[in-house]
């Protein structure tokens, strides 16, 4: 499994879901999408779920201010991959 990475925290609204839909449209069955965002973008998660696309959010950082997140978008046959690396970088990310 390869992580390909993009960051789109600093991106007004439309922009991050432009920019990960276009990731996501070049994105091999075998890599996952990792996106930094600054919040948690949930109209994008339908569309998502609607093409058949796994996701898992892990939110790194909260105050008033500011949240960060690292969302993570793969195929299904990439789940058990994409669970050990998580369990790697965040231990209890899927306890």
């Amino acid at each position: 499994m390869e992580i390909v990475s993009i960051d789109v925290s600093q991106l007004p609204p439309p922009e991050p879901m432009k920019e990960i839909l276009l990731a996501l449209s070049a994105l091999s069955s075998k890599q996952c999408l990792e996106v930094k965002h600054s919040r948690q973008p949930f109209p994008l998660y339908e569309k998502l779920l609607a093409a058949s696309w796994c996701y898992h959010c892990q939110l790194t950082e909260k105050n008033k201010e500011h949240e960060q997140i690292f969302l993570y978008i793969y195929r299904a046959e990439l789940q058990s991959d994409v669970t050990k690396f998580l369990l790697t970088q965040y231990p209890s990310a899927t306890s």
